[in-house]
């Protein structure tokens, strides 16, 4: 499925065709023992929210800067989708690392934070049913469990500039017809599973590959063991982790 971004932006274009699909897009599984299951139509509406909870209470637009130091999971690859929807740049950085001149900061752990005081900082608690986040957040800080379910289920998606930079690491940065011209290099069809293993900035452009390529992923997160129920009860076709 080649993603058109003549008349659509490039995320519009790859959850469109997904968009009310009740087959699953993205299933989870965490150390806790978590398995969360997001068919296409519910991870686009965790996306759809995402993106308007970061549009109306961060003003983020294109050439806005998110930092994220996230690890892979569900709710960071949803909202770095919503921040590509709005076409901004996303920058992966390690915990603890200062991300220069930002405008939002995303977060799992915000003990982690060493951004200055001006910027707006997001925390994510990442159980599935957190209705809040359980630490103490800075002053003024948002909890995105305790407000994203407010916002819309539909984002009206808007063509951004799709030579603007959308994915920045240290190992590099993707523009955003680079970002979503991955594809699975004639790997099997079918259900692909990766590992939080790889940093978020390798997994992000791994798991577009797989979508743009009409596969479901499976993503673990890193020490699930992954056992041959699992594989089958899954029916997963191909493994991209580290350990395969």
């Amino acid at each position: 499925m080649p993603i058109d971004t003549n008349s659509l932006s490039p995320v519009e274009s790859l959850l469109a065709p997904m968009r009310h699909s009740t087959h699953p897009y993205l299933t989870w599984y965490s150390r806790s023992g978590e398995r969360v299951e997001l068919s296409g139509r519910v991870f686009d509406n965790w996306v759809a929210k995402s993106a308007n909870l970061l549009h109306e209470e961060f003003d983020l637009a294109p050439d806005s800067i998110v930092a994220t130091d996230m690890s892979g999971h569900w709710k960071s690859v949803a909202l770095a989708l919503a921040c590509w929807h709005l076409g901004a740049e996303l920058r992966c950085v390690a915990p603890g690392t200062n991300p220069g001149d930002i405008d939002v900061f995303i977060t799992a752990d915000p003990r982690t934070l060493a951004v200055n005081g001006s910027v707006e900082v997001m925390a994510v608690p990442l159980p599935a049913l957190a209705m809040a986040f359980a630490g103490q957040l800075p002053v003024g800080a948002t909890d995105y469990a305790s407000e994203v379910r407010s916002y819309a289920d539909s984002f009206s998606a808007s063509p951004i500039d799709t030579s603007a930079v959308a994915l920045v690491s240290d190992a590099g940065t993707l523009s955003y017809t680079q970002l979503f011209a991955q594809t699975t290099d004639g790997q099997a069809s079918g259900v692909a599973l990766l590992s939080s293993s790889w940093p978020l900035e390798q997994l992000l452009p791994a798991m577009l590959g797989q979508w743009i390529d009409g596969n479901p992923v499976v993503l673990v997160e890193d020490g699930v063991a992954i056992t041959e129920s699992l594989l089958s009860g899954e029916r997963v076709v191909t493994r991209l982790d580290q350990d395969s």
